[in-house]
């Protein structure tokens, strides 16, 4: 890992949105199990999706090739006997949504992981297999499991990750027999399952709400061959808006105006906050206004925490985000990084329990901080940066490759000053903390 330098400047102009990241993990999967060549568009080879890509062909489930941002995948392939090995990098989609999928034929499968992957929770997982016949076997960075997966009632937590309950719902609907999820705590991250669902969908697979606490999928369905387009992704533009709200003016294009994903609620946040936020066919623009600290509640918003507590560093009062203690369980700890790292740069930050309290001080000082490996936190401490009285010094610049391989470019090219330091530079950078 290296260094990055940003000089303190507002970001303005405009910038494509990125697909997303989460549509493309769907569409891949749906794709693997549906039997034929399904094509999918606009989608960006991040290094989470490149572990997906890559673990549909390792289960034997699919054939694909890529061209360019289009990827042509041959599904419903029926995996050779004998155990299989995915390498999830360090995607949790891609641990979640396949080991469900891995069942399906009764082979089972070999996950590993890299970075903090392989420590997230997963005894969701462990606990519901376990009452349905499916050898569970975990240590160190691998996670084995073999039986098959069977229809019937799945009882899980809805407030760990919505990811394993998509993964379930991915799997279960081609079993000869019906099934259900019934939440045993209240749903978070109700937008993914509605991806999820909504995926499916163009995929021809149906389930159903009973309520809010459970999920009815009827079995014996078949995945069919589909076209998508993938959408562009909230959860990314929602740094470039932060940017534009922080005194700067950007508009990010390419943005559903009707979607599913949760973190289509960024533009709400920022308006509520004092922004100025547009959103119309042509995109969604951000310029800066008087910032007022709210209260966020992370619940079905967990990927936006980082950038929002760059946002509440320049709201005037206090910001309080509850609801938030799974972030945790990401690739860093994101409570105890936001707090650490903003706090180095001179945030007023404060961690608690579940969530955090900032005291917005206009302005940060700088200085130099890490991505502590997390892709999401490297993106928003260059946001914080346009704040920033002095030079921000970011240590694990290069992670942001995990979702947006593209971020430095589009950040300079809105004006932001990005420079890598060489070797030499790093041990002087050093002494600013």
């Amino acid at each position: 890992m290296g260094w990055m330098a940003l000089s303190p400047r507002k970001l303005k102009g405009s910038v494509s949105a990125q697909p997303s990241k989460s549509a493309a993990h769907r569409a891949l999967c749906c794709a693997a199990l549906a039997d034929g060549v399904s094509t999918l568009t606009d989608i960006a080879l991040s290094d989470d999706v490149r572990a997906t890509l890559a673990g549909i062909q390792s289960l034997g489930l699919a054939e694909a090739r890529a061209d360019g941002n289009r990827i042509m995948v041959r599904g419903g392939l029926t995996p050779p006997g004998g155990q299989r090995s995915v390498d999830c990098n360090e995607s949790g989609s891609t641990l979640r949504f396949l080991l469900p999928m891995a069942l399906i034929s009764g082979e089972g499968a070999r996950f590993t992981g890299r970075g903090r992957l392989m420590q997230r929770p997963m005894d969701v997982y462990r606990d519901v297999f376990s009452k349905s016949g499916v050898t569970w076997s975990a240590g160190g960075k691998a996670i084995a499991v073999s039986g098959r997966l069977r229809p019937g009632d799945y009882a899980m937590p809805g407030n760990v990750s919505s990811q394993f309950l998509t993964g379930l719902l991915l799997a279960l609907p081609v079993l000869h027999g019906d099934s259900n999820i019934c939440l045993t705590s209240p749903l978070e991250s109700r937008g993914y399952v509605g991806m999820t669902r909504e995926m499916q969908a163009r995929f021809g697979v149906r389930s159903a709400f009973s309520g809010d606490s459970a999920l009815n999928i009827p079995g014996g369905q078949r995945y069919e061959p589909a076209r998508v387009r993938i959408e562009g992704d909230f959860s990314h533009a929602a740094f470039f808006l932060v940017a534009g709200a922080l005194g700067g003016d950007v508009t990010v294009t390419g943005l559903p105006e009707m979607t599913r994903q949760g973190d289509g609620a960024i533009a709400g946040i920022l308006r509520e906050m004092g922004a100025h936020v547009e959103e119309g066919p042509s995109g969604v623009r951000a310029r800066g206004g008087s910032l007022q600290g709210v209260e966020i509640d992370a619940s079905q918003i967990p990927d936006l925490v980082p950038v929002l507590c760059a946002a509440a560093c320049a709201a005037e009062g206090e910001t309080r985000i509850v609801n938030a203690a799974r972030l945790r369980f990401k690739e860093s700890d994101r409570l105890s990084a936001a707090a650490g790292e903003l706090g180095a740069l001179g945030a007023d930050i404060r961690e608690g329990a579940d969530g955090l309290v900032i005291r917005g001080t206009g302005t940060l000082r700088g200085g130099a901080c890490s991505s502590r490996g997390d892709h999401r936190m490297a993106m928003a401490l260059a946001v914080a940066s346009c704040i920033c009285e002095e030079e921000v010094v970011i240590d694990g610049w290069e992670c942001v490759r995990k979702s947006a391989s593209a971020f430095w470019d589009e950040f300079r090219k809105l004006g932001g000053s990005a420079v890598e330091r060489n070797v030499g530079e790093q041990a002087e950078a050093e002494h600013l903390r």
